[in-house]
């Protein structure tokens, strides 16, 4: 078994089997919609794969070639890190970084099962908490409660940071000293850096999410979350305050305009952080899209490419 494995690794690695094609061919050989063991171990093979250098240079190599085929030859690098720049994205990825090694490493497994169908059914669980923390934020949009719909968008967008290491915790199920904690560290405490990872995760580099609800807007959010405005907002669609010398309510502050492009913002970053095998990654795409086009977005801007 091992010669085996060895041999595909340095087909792949001198390009004699076609890194992406290979890994295509497997999933569909190994997995079948709903069979979360067979894709983890499928994700894990990937992941060892991954860890020599030149594989992931040769799956560089052909993811690029590849989009230059999809796109006819238009896709512009230079323009994409142009992109990412202008939303100052190469120093947000190596705090992001920072910030995963502080929060998460002084943190427990989210999962705690013995088993791998316990394991699965927390994932789940957790999983369809989120999903209903978006769908009230949506509700509550439809019914123009506009500050609580935009306190539980943004509380999707902090749980969404919180759960950002949920698939590695449930790909490591079997990990043998998984250490019990009694609480969950700084993941349980600190807002800032939740909000910092949920939106930075899925905004840095999302060119969906640029041209759904504009770049401009999307550079001001992430300007937001670091300053600590967005925990400033989330706390005005609460409570009472002084602004002016004069009292102000919540919906003296937060609008629909406001609340819809956090509805809107929450859910795309749901589906991109948290859509971590294809059958939920391609259920909760429609589920946004089709939110997005209910509330009066234009089906060809918020269309799947």
């Amino acid at each position: 078994m091992e010669a085996k494995w060895n041999q595909l690794v340095e087909d792949l690695a001198e390009g004699r089997l076609p890194f992406v094609e290979a890994m295509m061919s497997a999933s569909k050989a190994m997995v079948q919609p709903g069979d979360y063991r067979a894709y983890i171990n499928h994700h894990r093979s990937f992941t060892m794969l991954m860890s020599d250098p030149r594989i992931l240079r040769r799956m560089h190599q052909e993811l690029m070639a590849k989009l230059d085929e999809l796109t006819e030859g238009k896709f512009d690098k230079r323009a994409e890190e142009r992109a990412i720049r202008a939303k100052d994205g190469f120093r947000l990825f190596s705090k992001l970084a920072d910030v995963h090694d502080q929060v998460y490493g002084e943190s427990p497994s989210l999962l705690c099962g013995a088993t791998f169908e316990e394991c699965l059914e927390q994932y789940h669980r957790l999983m369809g908490h989120m999903e209903t923390l978006w769908d009230d934020a949506c509700r509550l949009y439809r019914e123009g409660h506009f500050p609580l719909s935009t306190f539980l968008a943004i509380l999707t967008i902090e749980e969404i940071g919180k759960l950002g290491r949920l698939w590695h915790d449930l790909m490591g199920w079997d990990i043998p000293d998984k250490v019990p904690r009694k609480d969950l560290g700084r993941l349980g405490r600190d807002h800032h850096k939740k909000h910092f990872m949920g939106v930075m995760a899925g905004a840095i580099v999302n060119s969906r999410l640029d041209r759904i609800v504009g770049a401009k807007r999307i550079k001001q959010l992430l300007q937001d979350v670091e300053s600590g405005e967005l925990e400033r907002l989330r706390q005005a669609c609460l409570y009472i305050d002084m602004r002016e010398e004069k009292v102000v309510l919540p919906e003296d502050l937060v609008y629909g305009e406001t609340a819809q492009f956090y509805a809107v913002v929450a859910g795309e970053l749901w589906a991109e952080v948290l859509g971590h095998v294809p059958w939920e990654f391609e259920r909760m795409n429609k589920k946004v899209t089709d939110f997005e086009i209910e509330v009066g977005m234009p089906e060809e801007l918020v269309k799947r490419f």
